[in-house]
C-alpha cells in the first residue's frame, strides 16, 4: 500500500486480488479443472482434454468474468466478493422462475458462480451484421416487462442522469477545452428533466435491468433469447433502460465516422436506432427518453482517456457531440409536443359555441405556433418545427464558462457476463463525426403528455368569451437538483404489495490458494463502467471525487 496524502494506492500481483479470493482458482487451465470437478461441473466428455480460459472482463477488487471451454462445451465463471454470490444466485433463480431468459446457475461457491452459456449471440454483433432484423423493438420492451414485480423491493437503481455532473467533471479534467460544452449539456439535461417533472410522474414505477444495452442481450433468428448481468435489477424507470440501449447504439453507429466499422455496418446500426427509437417513444415520454440517452452517452465519454486510445481527445469530443445531438432531439420532441397540444386546444370548441366559428381562432393559433419561436425542454428558445427534423449538428451554442460541476462517484455499471469483447466496448477515435442517425421527431408522443395551450381569440358572440390559458413560454425552467432517490420516501418506497426479498446470509470467505506466476495481463471492463455504490462493498477501487483531482 502506497500513500500520498489522502490517496492510497494498493498493488497486488494478478490474480491474487485480496477481494476476489476465488480468482486464482479459475484463471489458470491447470487449476480450473480441479475447481470445476470439486463443484461437480463437467465440461466435455473427455476430462483429460485441456480447458481453455478466456478473460472476458476484470474489474480489480469487484468482479471478473471468465469463459472456460473444453471442445464445444463452455461455461462462464463469474467471480465476485464472497458475500455477494448468494444474492446473485437468488436473483437468477427468481428471474428464471418468472420466465426471464437469464443464464442457468450450474454451481456456486463462496464468491464464484458458474453459469451456463446462453444460446444465440450478443445483440452487439447481430445489430452490426443484420441491423433492424436482428430483433424486434417490441421484443426488447417485452423482455424488460417480464422482469417480475416481486423484484421491486430490491435496492433502487439510480438513473445515469443522476450522475451527469460526475461524468462531465471527469471529461472536463481530461479535456479542459470541452468544459463549456459540458456545462451546457449538464444544464440542459438538468433543466429539461426538471421541466418534465412538472407534467408527468417521474417516480420509479418499473422494475428495470439497470444496465440494459446491446452486449447484455442475446438474440437468435430475430428473437430475443437471453439477458445477462442481472446484478442491478430493481426499481427504476423504463425510460432509463431504453435510453441506455439507444445511447450505446448511437456511440456504436458513430464508429463508422472513425473508420472503426465500415459504412454498411454503420448504416445497419443507424436503421436499428431509428426503428427501435420509434417504438420506444410510444412507450415512454419522447423528451425524457432523449435527455436520458444524452446522459448515458456522456457517461461513455470517460472511456477514451481511461483506455488511453490513440487520438483519445478527438474520440472524447466525438462522444460529447453525440450527447449534444440527443439534447437537440429532446428540444425538437418538446416543440412537437407543444405544437400538438396547441393544435388540439384550438380544435376544441368553447362551451356553447358552434364549431364553425372556431375556424378563425384555430387558424390564428396555428399561425402563431409557426411564426414565433418556442421554448424547448431545456430553456433554449428554438425556431418552430417545420416538418420532420433529423438532428444534423451539435444543436448547442457552446457558452462560456468553467468546466462542469462535480459530484461524488456514481453507481456501478456492470460488464457483460458472457459476450467476448466486441466493437461496442470501445470508443471512437475519429477527428470528424457526423450526427447520429436517429430522430425523436417523426412520431407522436403518448396522449397523456399534455402541453401548455395556445391562447385562442374570444368568440364573436354576445355570450361572455371563453379564453384558454396562454402558453408558458416566457421563461426557462429553473435548475432543479436531481431527486435524491436513495433517501426520499416518495421516490424510492416500493408499493406495499411487493415485499422485499429475504436477506441472504453472507458465506464464509475461504483463503485463496496460491497460483502459478502471472500470465499476460487480463483485459479490463469496458471503459464506460463507473463505480459501484454498494454500502457493504469494501473494495479498494472506489473512485475519488473529481474535485480532488487537480486540473491539468
Amino acid at each position: 500500500v502506497m500513500t500520498d496524502g489522502d490517496i492510497n494506492v494498493r498493488v497486488w500481483r494478478y490474480p491474487h486480488d485480496p477481494w476476489l479470493p476465488m480468482l486464482p482458482q479459475v484463471c489458470y487451465p491447470d487449476i480450473v479443472g480441479r475447481t470445476l470437478h470439486d463443484l461437480g461441473v463437467s465440461l466435455g466428455p473427455d476430462p483429460s482434454e485441456p480447458i481453455a480460459i478466456d478473460v472476458v472482463s476484470y474489474r480489480p477488487g469487484r468482479r471478473a468474468v471468465l469463459r472456460a471451454s473444453q471442445g464445444a462445451a463452455a461455461v462462464y465463471l463469474k467471480v465476485m466478493q464472497p458475500h455477494r454470490s448468494g444474492e446473485i444466485v437468488e436473483r437468477h433463480q427468481r428471474l428464471l422462475s418468472a420466465g426471464v431468459p437469464v443464464p442457468e446457475v450450474i454451481a456456486h461457491h463462496q464468491g464464484l458462480v458458474v453459469l451456463a452459456e446462453l444460446p444465440g449471440r450478443p445483440l452487439a454483433r447481430a445489430v452490426i451484421d443484420e441491423g433492424v432484423d436482428s430483433c424486434r423493438a417490441e421484443d426488447l420492451v417485452a423482455l424488460l416487462d417480464r422482469l417480475p414485480a416481486s423484484m421491486y423491493g430490491l435496492s433502487l437503481r439510480p438513473p445515469w442522469t443522476d450522475s451527469v455532473e460526475f461524468y462531465a467533471g471527469i471529461v472536463a479534467s481530461a479535456v479542459p477545452a470541452l468544459g463549456p460544452r459540458l456545462d451546457a449539456l449538464v444544464r440542459e439535461i438538468r433543466e429539461g428533466l426538471a421541466a418534465i417533472e412538472q407534467r408527468i410522474d417521474m417516480r420509479p414505477h418499473d422494475v428495470v435491468h439497470g444496465d440494459f444495452y446491446e452486449a447484455q442481450v442475446f438474440v437468435q433468428d430475430g428473437r430475443v433469447v437471453g439477458l445477462l448481468d442481472i446484478d442491478t435489477v430493481g426499481p427504476g424507470r423504463r425510460a432509463d433502460d431504453l435510453a441506455c440501449l439507444l445511447a450505446h447504439l448511437s456511440v456504436l453507429a458513430d464508429y463508422g465516422n472513425a473508420g472503426r466499422i465500415d459504412r454498411g455496418m454503420q448504416q445497419r446500426v443507424e436503421d436499428a436506432i431509428r426503428t427501435w427509437h420509434e417504438t420506444f417513444q410510444e412507450r415512454v415520454d419522447p423528451v425524457e427518453l432523449a435527455l436520458r440517452s444524452a446522459g448515458v452517452v456522456l457517461s461513455l465519454a470517460t472511456g477514451p482517456h481511461r483506455q488511453q486510445e490513440a487520438a483519445w481527445e478527438a474520440a472524447t469530443e466525438a462522444i460529447v457531440r453525440v450527447a449534444e445531438e440527443w439534447v437537440a432531439a429532446a428540444r425538437h420532441a418538446e416543440r412537437q409536443r407543444i405544437d400538438r397540444a396547441a393544435a388540439a386546444q384550438s380544435a376544441t370548441p368553447a362551451p356553447g359555441q358552434p364549431a364553425a366559428q372556431q375556424a378563425g381562432p384555430a387558424a390564428g393559433a396555428q399561425h402563431a405556433a409557426q411564426s414565433h419561436p418556442t421554448q424547448g425542454p431545456t430553456g433554449v428558445r428554438q425556431a418552430p418545427a417545420q416538418g420532420v427534423h433529423v438532428p444534423s449538428g451539435p444543436g448547442i451554442a457552446p457558452p462560456s464558462g468553467s468546466s462542469a460541476v462535480h459530484q461524488s462517484a456514481p453507481p456501478q455499471r456492470s460488464a457483460p457476463s458472457q459476450s467476448a469483447p466486441h466493437p461496442s466496448a470501445q470508443h471512437p477515435s475519429a477527428q470528424h463525426v457526423s450526427a447520429p442517425q436517429h430522430s425523436a421527431q417523426q412520431h407522436s408522443a403518448p396522449a397523456h403528455h399534455s402541453a401548455p395551450a395556445q391562447q385562442s381569440a374570444p368568440p364573436q358572440q354576445s355570450a361572455p368569451a371563453q379564453q384558454s390559458a396562454p402558453p408558458q413560454q416566457s421563461a426557462a425552467p429553473q435548475y432543479v437538483a436531481p431527486p435524491q432517490q436513495h433517501g426520499a420516501p416518495d421516490r424510492s418506497a416500493p408499493p406495499q404489495q411487493f415485499a422485499a426479498p429475504a436477506q441472504q446470509s453472507a458465506p464464509q470467505q475461504s483463503a485463496p490458494p496460491q497460483a502459478p506466476s502471472q500470465p499476460s495481463a487480463p483485459p479490463t471492463d469496458r471503459p464506460s463502467e463507473p463505480v459501484d455504490q454498494h454500502p457493504e462493498d469494501d473494495s479498494p477501487t472506489q473512485e475519488r471525487r473529481i474535485s480532488s483531482i487537480p486540473p491539468r
